[in-house]
């Protein structure tokens, strides 16, 4: 006979075995979300993720050699990978998930840069293109662009090559998001970098759809993000290394 102690411990069982799939359901989703899943399952805002990766990323810098590469960014920048190198550099990974231009702007300061990076490579620009912030309307670019301008102004005082990259395309299946507004943000950096002695590079362009705005099929992993930020990199590499060198830009050059 099964006693009742018994049959409550089965079920329990079951009801946990029901909870972890749940649980793990949870995880899977939070996996294919803009967010890192750290950040997405703990619940954490961008300003709390950002000051929790300060010290992984401080004890980065502390540890890069000369001629090294920093990722500066939002989620873009986080998944690329550090052990693929760029350039034939070192990179040491800033990016933050979740992070808009006025989070990384406030980011920037508590960065404690023991040696100064050849280079900077900057993403910012897709938590931005939300339909809810009303990307398209006018105040909102005005204030990206100053922010983005503030950026690179403070990456130059530890850095002489600053590049921001195009905002990446996204998905045609992504909801909630003014999927034009890719293209006229990242427009505005370039004309960002032609005022503000910053580089402009589009290591996305292979993925990106006639429309410079959604991705071609099979380019994206969850909507948001790439399939394969190993391309993505090896195209950054060919556009900032074309004779396998990191050298000064033209724009850097004495005259």
């Amino acid at each position: 006979m099964i006693s009742f102690a018994s049959l409550l411990g089965q079920m329990t069982k079951r009801q946990g075995l029901v909870l972890c799939a749940a649980v793990g359901l949870l995880a899977l989703c939070s996996g294919l979300s803009f967010w890192a899943g750290t950040r997405q399952v703990n619940g954490l805002s961008a300003e709390t993720y950002a000051e929790q990766r300060l010290p992984l990323i401080n004890a980065k810098l502390d540890e890069a050699g000369r001629g090294f590469i920093f990722m500066a960014g939002d989620s873009h920048a986080e998944y690329f990978n550090s052990s693929y190198r760029l350039c034939g550099r070192e990179i040491v990974n800033g990016g933050i998930s979740g992070a808009k231009a006025d989070v990384y702007l406030g980011l920037i300061p508590k960065l404690a840069f023991r040696s100064r990076p050849d280079a900077v490579i900057l993403t910012i620009g897709t938590n931005h293109l939300t339909r809810k912030r009303d990307p398209l309307r006018e105040g909102e670019q005005t204030a990206y662009v100053r922010d983005v301008s503030r950026i690179v102004a403070l990456l130059r005082k530890v850095t002489r090559r600053v590049v921001l990259t195009a905002v990446p395309p996204i998905g045609t299946d992504s909801v909630g998001f003014e999927i034009p507004a890719v293209a006229t943000y990242s427009e505005k950096l370039r004309e960002l970098c032609a005022k503000d002695g910053c580089e402009f590079v589009d290591p996305f362009s292979a993925t990106r759809a006639a429309d410079r705005s959604t991705a071609r099929p099979g380019a994206m992993r969850d909507g948001l993000h790439m399939a394969s930020y190993r391309d993505v990199q090896a195209r950054l590499d060919e556009l900032l290394c074309p004779d396998g060198d990191l050298r000064l830009s033209k724009m850097e050059k004495p005259s």
